[in-house]
């Protein structure tokens, strides 16, 4: 398993990035959209392929970058 806990620190918000070691499926957690450049750095860094975002909740705090 891949893990990374990422770090927003304007609104002080964690996203989480998961993927298979195996297959380079990944999955993002609670992304910030200001974020999604660095996130795709990532991802082509690890050789990941994103297959699935997911929000835990409401982001009262920030933009979600899910769609992005």
């Amino acid at each position: 398993m891949i893990f990374r806990q990422l770090f927003e620190p304007e609104t002080s918000t964690y996203s989480y990035l998961i993927a298979c070691e195996r297959t380079r499926r990944a999955c993002l957690i609670d992304s910030v959209a200001s974020e999604v450049s660095k996130i795709i750095d990532l991802l082509q860094e690890l050789d990941l392929k994103l297959v699935y975002t997911l929000e835990t909740h409401v982001h009262a705090d920030h933009v979600t970058g899910a769609g992005l």
